[in-house]
């Protein structure tokens, strides 16, 4: 059983901690540059909006104050068929120059951007969802990288905000930090395979239309790598959103994001070629495959220990890794319960979290294997 539990436990600790060593160290002997430059392109400011009657005000407020120059900037909201008072909302705002561009039917997101997109001849557009809020000099910071002819795409700075002190709050705060870190060492490899959904910037040029079943979130930045381009991590391109307050409802939306990264990367499987993309396929499987398919190894791992108990009590190095796991999931267990009552306590976010991630993960999986993914869905905002 030893040597069998000593696999398992390297793929598990290379996924979460000898991957995030290997960035590092790799970025740190690669140290490839961004040619930056205080270039001023027109850009369009897209923002995803479904029944965002709640928050797009707001959204709307803080892009109004953004100081990239008026006339280089367009601020659009996609409405995909919303049937609140979203459309009424931006309308009142026309006249500082925001366009609304209305989807009927309510297509999806993905569908939505891409006829919004069809429209558009700036040479950058900004994606950004109708919660988030921009840092004013973002525009400037973002669009500054695509001076650098081999830059496709760039990713922005997302730092989240938990005003309600809650588990899970604290365990997405630091999980993002960890994030963060890894994001910045892939700069330095060479790129990013991924973005972020909330604030992207890319060229116009370079997009690719997607199904609209597939989440474009992860999948239109494989679809730069493919070209050829890099897609980089701008650390001063701030944005702020809230964390979420209740584990249901990140684990909601766990199991939609990996579900759409996993048909995602069925979509565009050609950048997981080791020859052709050598770095981009070593991110791909390190930091996503290995990392979705972490519930798998974690169930056989409880498996093998606790057969392993059963069968050598006198095995030390089983005994103590069986004890281990108990009581991280009866800390997770915890950590739910007083979710429940109300109660707060951020050191419990941490295996709360992973709990939430993994058990998403694995139906996720179950789901991709199963059913084809829906284009449409509902956004928990709590």
């Amino acid at each position: 059983m030893t040597p069998l539990i000593l696999v398992l436990l390297f793929i598990i600790l290379y996924t979460y901690f000898g991957y995030m060593l290997l960035t590092l160290i790799l970025g740190r002997l690669r140290n490839k540059q961004v040619k930056k430059s205080n270039i001023r392109p027109n850009v369009a400011l897209m923002i995803a909006a479904y029944n965002e009657e709640a928050g797009i005000e707001e959204k709307i407020k803080n892009s109004l104050l953004l100081t990239y120059p008026k006339e280089k900037l367009r601020i659009i909201v996609v409405s995909d068929g919303s049937t609140d008072r979203t459309d009424e909302i931006v309308a009142k705002y026309e006249a500082d120059g925001v366009e609304l561009v209305r989807v009927e039917g309510r297509v999806g997101k993905t569908e939505a951007r891409n006829i919004a997109v069809s429209n558009i001849l700036d040479e950058i557009i900004v994606f950004s969802d109708g919660t988030t809020e921009y840092a004013p000099n973002a525009i400037e910071m973002l669009v500054r990288n695509f001076a650098d002819e081999e830059v496709g795409m760039v990713s922005g700075h997302l730092k989240y905000k938990d005003s309600t002190g809650s588990k899970m709050g604290a365990g997405q705060k630091l999980y993002w930090k960890y994030e963060t870190a890894i994001k910045k060492a892939q700069t330095y490899m060479g790129s990013l395979t991924g973005s972020l959904g909330c604030m992207t910037a890319f060229r116009r040029s370079s997009y690719t239309s997607l199904p609209a079943n597939i989440i474009e979130d992860f999948t239109e930045p494989l679809m730069f790598v493919q070209k050829g381009f890099r897609i980089v991590f701008e650390e001063e391109a701030i944005c702020h959103e809230e964390t979420t307050t209740k584990s249901s409802n990140e684990w909601r939306m766990r199991v939609r994001v990996i579900r759409g990264g996993m048909t995602g990367m069925l979509f565009a499987n050609k950048v997981l070629n080791p020859v052709r993309f050598p770095v981009a396929s070593l991110q791909l499987i390190s930091h996503k495959i290995l990392r979705w398919l972490i519930p798998v190894f974690g169930l056989a791992l409880i498996i093998v220990t606790t057969i392993g108990v059963a069968q050598e009590p006198e095995n030390l190095f089983i005994g103590i890794i069986f004890i281990l796991q108990l009581s991280f999931y009866l800390t997770a267990l915890v950590a739910l319960i007083f979710e429940k009552m109300g109660m707060h306590n951020k050191i419990l976010g941490i295996p709360l979290y992973f709990i939430v991630v993994n058990s998403a993960a694995l139906v996720a999986l179950i789901k991709t294997l199963t059913s084809r993914l829906e284009a449409t869905w509902e956004t928990d905002r709590t």
